[in-house]
């Protein structure tokens, strides 16, 4: 197959994209305590270039809002040079510098964020032994560390920055009528539940539009999940449309922490793929569709029959770092395509294990590890 969409320019703003290819944030878990970049980092981006938008792996703007340990922060100036380093790293591999930022709520515990607090828009039955409920002074504090991250990383020469609004994350938590218990107005009914995004959204556009080139701002959102009494499709596209008459640019649709079923199950596509599917005709902004999607063909398909305007392509990244840079030089059957590994692919335990890694040492394309 000609990958003629997939391998098209795609202006975003002011700015354009090599191509429709997406690497979407995806952390590999090597970052220390002061949360800096590191060699393995730089290590993992240079292998992985050629993506039209590579998207740098969830970055926490507040200590105590990891996911984990050893995830990348943005919360210190002191992180600003290694994702200077990083950001320059990308551009020179022929892609737009993308990076998430993120706040992980109650979806943490005292020994992945070092013994600080842990807060949620409330404490629920469910919630990790010691969860705070939000007040209105800690809400609108994590605003302004989402608003001083996004300065740091714009310092750092990042052209996009995707605000984390998914996978059961603290946006996911506020959104979801399940998590989010309050009366207030960060609460109750959609607008109330949709609040803490449009603010992260207003701030952080506020304080970068004095630049001359501010970046694209956009949101990785889980519009719908499988929860019961969670977030419901219909509420979900309803909040993407809010969202984006808040200024967000560019919309990254997924699952806000596990998938919804559909009724229909005989479509090609993922549930997470769909999800874009159903929102983009809605919206004036680009949408990311995600999902399962291995090959190029599957991703010039999606493009083609317009369940998305970009493709990341996650795991197939993750097996072969030179996905991209193979489907640029019409090299796409030297592909060593995602196996999906069950019960679950080595990326998130012995990355070394997963056999399209093995194959790519055994042919030379990647060092031992």
């Amino acid at each position: 197959m000609v990958h003629t969409l997939l391998l098209s320019t795609f202006d975003l703003g002011r700015l354009t994209l090599s191509n429709r290819i997406v690497m979407p944030p995806m952390v590999i878990w090597q970052a220390g305590e002061d949360g800096k970049v590191n060699q393995a980092h730089l290590e993992h981006y240079r292998a992985s270039v050629g993506a039209g938008l590579c998207i740098v792996e969830a970055t926490v703007v507040s200590p105590e809002g990891r996911l984990a340990a050893t995830q990348l922060g943005a919360f210190d100036d002191a992180q600003v040079e290694g994702l200077r380093q990083l950001a320059e790293l990308i551009h020179a591999g022929g892609s737009l510098p993308g990076i998430q930022l993120h706040h992980a709520g109650s979806k943490t515990t005292h020994k992945k964020n070092y013994g600080l607090p842990i807060l949620a828009p409330t404490d629920i039955e469910d919630a990790p032994d010691g969860t705070a409920a939000l007040n209105e002074d800690e809400i609108f504090r994590i605003v302004r560390d989402f608003a001083d991250a996004a300065e740091r990383v714009a310092d750092a020469g990042f052209q996009y920055i995707e605000l984390h609004g998914a996978h059961g994350y603290l946006g996911s938590q506020f959104l979801s009528p399940a998590r989010n218990r309050r009366s207030d107005s960060w609460g109750g009914n959609l607008e109330g539940r949709t609040r803490f995004l449009v603010e992260i959204t207003t701030a952080v556009k506020a304080r970068l539009s004095s630049r001359a080139q501010p970046p694209v701002v956009g949101m990785r959102l889980g519009v719908a999940d499988g929860e019961p009494g969670g977030l419901v499709l219909s509420e979900g596209m309803q909040a993407a449309q809010i969202l984006v008459a808040a200024g967000v640019q560019l919309l990254h649709v997924s699952h806000g922490g596990s998938l919804p079923g559909f009724a229909d199950d005989e479509s090609r596509w993922s549930p997470t793929l769909r999800l874009a599917e159903a929102v983009r005709p809605l919206v004036s902004v680009p949408v990311i569709g995600v999902g399962e999607i291995r090959t190029p063909d599957e991703a010039e398909d999606a493009l083609s029959l317009g369940v998305a305007d970009l493709i990341a392509v996650g795991r197939g990244q993750l097996a072969d770092p030179g996905w991209a840079r193979k489907v640029i030089t019409h090299q796409s059957g030297a592909i060593e395509i995602c196996q999906d590994c069950k019960p679950k692919c080595f990326h998130f335990s012995e990355p070394s294990k997963c056999p399209a890694r093995k194959n790519l040492r055994r042919r030379g394309e990647l060092a031992s590890s």
